[in-house]
């Protein structure tokens, strides 16, 4: 499916930043220097937005659009795999199996609770109860991007496909008909954090780009939280024989940040 007609550009953003600066709209135009004191904004800006600063809850946000869903497919006998180069973190503390919605995946655990583990049992295989994400040794090359593995115990006794839930890392947008993600709807957002970090380059600094931006991520982060879905309710009751509602305790599940704390 295409990209929607309204979705946000990055020539847009461009312009949108260069014309705060006093540049013009042209940024195909603008000296080099120019040209990346605009793209040094831009990047500035999509950072500021795709982690914005904590909420007055003390939380950083973290957007549903950089939270995809991969699998994993085990392979007997093999314990470390090597995860997506996007990988930021996995979301929640367990896996899942794509085939068992009643078995409880692996648990996420800390580097020394998963040493203390795999010393006790060291051969042990079986059907992996833990696991624990390690940085990836790139041989010598500290110009390469960190990547990471993730090592489960025991060691897979069976070929099964695991899912799970973790945050992306982007990368810069790059050539002219390019869309930051989320743009589609957050777009408005995106440009008020680039015109926050511009403020920063200008002479005589403002804050009116400053408070725009926290007004549109809070607008941005409510419609985030409501894309995803909220919270629901629990078992509310079942009618005896008599037509009587018997009604147990409520139970309240937290999805996604609701219910708030």
């Amino acid at each position: 499916m295409a990209e929607p007609t309204l979705s946000l550009t990055l020539d847009e953003l461009r312009r949108e930043v260069a014309r705060f600066l006093s540049f013009g709209r042209d940024y195909t135009g603008l000296n080099i220097t120019q040209q990346e004191d605009v793209d040094s904004i831009v990047r500035r800006g999509l950072r500021q937005f795709y982690f914005p600063p904590p909420s007055m809850a003390g939380m950083s946000h973290q957007w549903s659009f950089l939270r995809p869903t991969a699998s994993l497919t085990l392979v007997v006998n093999v314990a470390s795999y090597q995860l997506p180069e996007d990988f930021g973190g996995i979301v929640g503390t367990h896996l899942t199996y794509q085939a068992y919605s009643d078995v409880r995946g692996p648990s996420l655990v800390g580097e020394h609770a998963f040493r203390t583990a795999v010393e006790a049992n060291p051969v042990q295989s079986g059907r992996p109860a833990i696991a624990t994400i390690r940085p990836r040794v790139a041989s010598g090359d500290l110009s390469q991007p960190t990547r990471f593995d993730i090592v489960l115990w025991p060691t897979p006794s069976k070929s099964e496909a695991l899912l799970y839930e973790y945050s992306v890392i982007q990368d810069a947008v790059t050539g002219s008909l390019s869309h930051p993600a989320g743009a589609a709807i957050h777009g408005e957002t995106i440009i008020a954090s680039c015109l926050a970090i511009a403020e920063e380059y200008v002479v005589s600094p403002t804050t009116r780009y400053r408070e725009l931006f926290r007004e549109r991520l809070a607008s941005s982060i409510s419609m985030d939280r409501s894309t995803r879905g909220g919270w629901r309710i629990g078992n509310m009751g079942t009618r005896n024989e008599a037509g009587e509602t018997s009604r147990p305790r409520v139970s309240l599940v937290q999805y996604q940040g609701y219910p708030p704390a």
